[in-house]
């Protein structure tokens, strides 16, 4: 099966020779484009709407990870990301973003070989029509996927965090902070809303423009200020968390009161 893949590379001669290795490795991958301008990258990938794109993190004015985010954010099916780097600093950086793979310059065509072997892995999953008498269910895409584990900054180590331990997760001065069951605080580069699309629905309630709560977590419901109410979390009985008036509907598929 055939894909279309862009090159983001400010340097000619690597975007050359990583196109080379890339046609080497998988003939039936179509370079559609190169484009050598950050700032250009988003309009590129728009008329070509690649399968794959690989991305040179390094690039002058804008910089890949911030064309990576512009990816992520941007609405309707993203193409699988590739990070080609020269530092291997910026690695860390890349497990936070939805990247497929990253590539460190020099790169080799078994490097590239492994970026295809990945790309494909997924790529054909997604696009490979139901077999005959198999189940619906099991490659039901409508079926919202969750994330197991978190990724938090502990120093300059990664930390990661699963699902299971967090209890809380809230913003507060524009910065969003995750408290897990042992009652540690941890900044996130996530922000809420993509908080709330990567827990599991029917555990975590967002209860508040600035809250979600793992609803195994809350302990006692009382009533506040103004016909209000506020949960009562283990480990933070000092700290009410506040449910907003248009939240309480939807606390009733939590709780049976």
């Amino acid at each position: 099966m055939g894909a279309k893949a862009v090159i983001i590379d400010h340097e000619p001669l690597m975007a050359a020779q990583l196109k080379k290795l890339l046609q080497r490795g998988d003939p039936s991958i179509e370079v559609k484009s190169i484009c050598y301008e950050g700032e250009q990258a988003m309009a590129c990938l728009a008329a070509h709407q690649p399968d794959i794109v690989f991305l040179t993190l390094e690039m002058p004015r804008v910089s890949g990870m911030t064309i990576a985010r512009q990816i992520e954010a941007a609405k309707g099916p993203h193409p699988a990301v590739v990070f080609v780097t020269g530092k291997r600093d910026f690695i860390s950086q890349a497990l936070r973003l939805n990247v497929l793979d990253y590539l460190v310059k020099p790169v080799t065509e078994e490097e590239v070989r492994r970026g295809v072997e990945k790309f494909r892995a997924v790529y054909i999953k997604k696009e490979a029509p139901l077999q005959e008498g198999a189940s619906e269910t099991a490659v039901d895409s409508s079926r919202p996927s969750y994330a197991r584990r978190f990724s938090v900054d502990e120093g300059d180590k990664i930390k990661l965090i699963s699902t299971e331990d967090i209890r809380l997760v809230y913003a507060e001065k524009r910065k969003v902070f995750l408290v897990t069951l042992s009652g540690k605080t941890y900044p996130s580069h996530l922000s809420l809303v993509q908080f709330e699309k990567r827990l599991p629905e029917e555990v975590f309630f967002r209860c508040h423009r600035n809250y979600i709560v793992n609803i195994d977590e809350v302990q006692q419901i009382e009533p506040w200020f103004n016909h209000q109410y506020v949960l009562i979390v283990k480990g933070m009985e000092d700290q009410p968390v506040p449910i907003g008036r248009s939240y309480v509907k939807k606390l009733r598929q939590y709780v049976d009161l």
